[in-house]
């Protein structure tokens, strides 16, 4: 090969070469990482233009996403770098987001950093501290987020609750509350639907007396009860105490004007607990009715 047919060759390999870097591909013929919008990072989900959402409950998150701070308000033509932030308030019952940008060239105030959204904020009940007290902060949407996730470690982690908790979903499944019995309830006629057992607490917390020594964890089950109220105790293999009140724990709930039957998204957590503090303070109700496991009494005892 003469001089001028090498350097032929040394060109064409360059160009190749170029070709091949141009079009994205490596030699091993992969091809690269689809690169993310500027605007929306990912951790897991959690980052959105910047704001870490994970240490908020997932409803908060849509709303968030959805109605807040959508994409299509986050990216308007005169915005250059959008940035979310978003905080819990210091009750830890509400959470605050609001967004910021740099205007774009072409725009009044072009360079300049901007705010928007401020006071945007997502809220829990405006009455939780006047009903709850010093003891409103097992009840923010902060504190029963936290629960959640407390709870679910312990599903993943400990075989004794891991049971519990599948035993009290079970039960929750094949009881409907008896809203047409509960003293409380004065609105239309309940629905009622074949194939379901009905019960008030009573019968709730009979039900647990008479199934839960079937576990494996569980070496002895308590029924407490309190004027209009019942729930159990349950002392497991290990030692450890786990208080337990299967009806307020049930996500089942009813619309007072209507009669309508409805479910939320979660269990409530406080009312299967280790934490006898967070238990006696649940101070569970409907309507002017609220119920306190301070003031119970043990009623019977029953042991493997």
């Amino acid at each position: 090969m003469n001089t001028k047919q090498l350097l032929s060759a040394v060109i064409i390999a360059a160009l190749v070469c170029l070709m091949g870097c141009a079009s994205g591909k490596s030699s091993s013929g992969s091809k690269p990482e689809t690169a993310r919008p500027p605007s929306v990072q990912s951790n897991s989900g959690a980052l959105y233009y910047g704001a870490d959402l994970f240490p908020f409950p997932p409803k908060i998150r849509e709303w968030i996403m959805r109605e807040a701070f959508p994409r299509y308000k986050m990216e308007q033509q005169y915005m250059i770098n959008p940035q979310l932030r978003v905080w819990w308030g210091n009750d830890n019952n509400a959470v605050y987001a609001e967004a910021s940008y740099t205007v774009a060239s072409g725009y009044v105030g072009a360079g300049t950093r901007t705010t928007w959204g401020q006071g945007t904020a997502y809220r829990g009940s405006s009455e939780i501290f006047t009903r709850y007290g010093e003891y409103a902060r097992y009840h923010t949407l902060r504190y029963k987020w936290e629960l959640k996730q407390e709870a679910e470690r312990l599903i993943a982690n400990d075989l004794a609750y891991a049971e519990i908790i599948a035993f009290a979903k079970q039960l929750c499944r094949e009881i409907e509350y008896d809203w047409a019995s509960f003293s409380g309830y004065s609105g239309r006629p309940v629905r009622r639907t074949p194939n379901l057992r009905y019960a008030v607490c009573d019968g709730y917390s009979n039900e647990v007396m008479d199934k839960v020594l079937a576990l494996r964890s569980v070496r002895s089950v308590e029924k407490w009860t309190s004027t209009g109220h019942a729930w159990n105790v349950l002392r497991l293999v290990d030692g450890r105490t786990l208080y337990f009140d299967l009806t307020w724990f049930d996500n089942e709930h009813i619309n007072h004007e209507t009669g309508v039957i409805y479910q939320t998204d979660d269990y409530d957590w406080a009312n299967i607990t280790f934490n006898e503090t967070l238990f006696h303070y649940a101070n569970v109700g409907y309507g002017t009715r609220v119920f306190h496991h301070t003031v119970g009494r043990l009623d019977r005892t029953r042991t493997k």
